[in-house]
């Protein structure tokens, strides 16, 4: 019997819901792609003490050593992408957890907001199939992806029919209050669903998929039951941006009694929880 770990270091408790679903496993291989210090927010920490192989990718050198000076995995510096090569690298400094090989204008307006600033260093790219060849794993039972904008080039870099992860976690930030965000990268959930993953839980701003022949984690009444959560948190943001957007557009001009009224069957239909 493995005894479990007391902490967790998983972002959103990522590494307890993994525990529970793999038990007391011994051994397992797992992976990691935007590994940042190899601690912080890291799925795959708890594994490593209890004996599995993890593969650990992070393009930023300073917290590669970082890794190898806590970590007994294999550690990669390099950027995971869809080809081999070199590319530019946006180091997103005090902030480095949003660093990105696709510095878009919002993201980098994102990262000023919050304090940081953009350096730019050169990295090595690789296909992921590429390095788990290197790593010369038999298997995956999990791999998270967290490359800030940059999932679909990982995809096209990874054969998951080859590889067949059970467990496929891929970090969507984008999710916002505006109903007119409808979260990441729209081609990353039809490739999963191409490919027979089935999106079957959310943790925080991680999207989780499971193979459709999956019986244990792809439930039907389970997807449908998150289905419907899905559903309703859509609902619930559209209600909020609505009523944001009244507050902010007409409320300078009425009284504050006509606002509160204004407000009442958003305000309704959340307490209800947007069921139909």
């Amino acid at each position: 019997m493995v005894n479990a770990e007391s902490q967790s270091y998983g972002q959103f408790g990522e590494d307890r819901i993994l525990q529970e679903i793999f038990g007391d496993r011994a051994e397992g291989y797992c992976v990691e792609i935007g590994a940042y210090d190899g601690r912080s927010g890291s799925a795959s920490y708890l594994f490593e003490k209890r004996g599995w192989h993890c593969l650990l990718v992070e393009p930023i050198p300073a917290l590669v050593q970082e890794i190898r000076k806590h970590r007994a995995c294999t550690v990669v510096n390099c950027a995971v992408s869809d080809k081999e090569g070199t590319a530019t690298f946006f180091v997103a400094e005090n902030v480095e957890e949003m660093s990105t090989l696709d510095l878009t204008p919002d993201r980098l307006e994102w990262i000023k907001q919050v304090g940081g600033a953009v350096k730019e260093i050169t990295v090595r790219t690789a296909t992921l199939d590429s390095l788990l060849a290197e790593a010369a794993f038999p298997e995956i039972q999990f791999i998270t992806i967290d490359v800030e904008g940059h999932e679909m080039e990982v995809l096209e870099g990874f054969t998951l029919e080859a590889h067949r992860p059970r467990i496929v976690i891929i970090e969507d930030n984008s999710a916002s209050d505006d109903p007119r965000s409808s979260g990441g990268d729209p081609r990353v959930g039809r490739h999963m669903s191409e490919h027979g993953y089935v999106h079957f839980r959310r943790t925080g701003v991680n999207e989780w998929y499971a193979h459709e022949s999956d019986t244990e984690l792809v439930r039907p009444d389970e997807i449908r039951r998150f289905q419907r959560a899905k559903v309703r948190q859509r609902w619930e943001r559209r209600g909020k941006f609505l009523s944001n957007r009244i507050a902010t557009r007409v409320g300078a001009y009425l009284p504050i009694p006509v606002k509160r009224r204004l407000r009442q069957p958003f305000d309704y239909l959340r307490s209800k929880g947007w069921r139909r």
